[in-house]
C-alpha cells in the first residue's frame, strides 16, 4: 500500500474518531466523538464510510445489526500524505522553507529544541 494516502476532510475526522476510540468504532460512536458542534448526519457518515471502505482506508466487522469499522492505515501514512501537499503547495516543495517557517511561527520550549536538536543530530548520523 502506497504510504502517502490522501482522504478529505470528512474522512480525516471520521478516521480521527475511530483512532480515538481505539477501537473498531459503530456510526453512533463516530457521530458522539466528533470534535466540534457541526456533527454530520447519520447518513452521510455510514456513506463517507462505506465510499472509505471501498478505497481500503476502512473496514468493518458486524457488532450485532451493526457495521463497526476499524482503520485499514496508521495516522502517520494520513499525515505524511498531507504534509508532503503542504509543503508542495505552500512552500514550492522547499522543506527548508517549510522548516524555518514552522520554527518561526511557533514557540518552543528549551526541551523541545534540544529535542529537535537531537533530532537532527540523529538524522545526520544516519546519512
Amino acid at each position: 500500500m502506497n504510504d502517502e494516502i490522501k482522504v478529505t476532510e470528512l474522512e480525516l475526522r471520521i478516521l480521527q474518531c475511530i483512532w480515538q476510540n481505539g477501537e473498531a468504532a459503530t456510526v453512533n460512536t463516530i457521530i458522539e466523538l466528533w470534535p466540534e458542534s457541526d456533527v454530520p448526519g447519520y447518513t452521510t457518515v455510514l456513506k463517507t464510510l462505506q465510499k472509505m471502505e471501498a478505497k481500503s482506508l476502512v473496514g468493518h466487522q458486524k457488532q450485532g445489526k451493526q457495521h463497526a469499522y476499524f482503520a485499514e492505515i496508521l495516522p502517520e501514512q494520513v499525515t505524511k500524505g498531507r504534509l508532503s501537499t503542504i509543503i508542495t503547495r505552500l512552500f514550492s516543495g522547499n522543506k527548508l522553507s517549510f522548516a524555518e517557517y514552522f520554527l518561526q511561527e511557533n514557540e518552543f520550549s528549551a526541551e523541545e529544541l534540544d529535542e529537535l536538536k537531537a533530532m537532527i543530530k540523529e538524522k545526520e548520523a544516519q546519512k
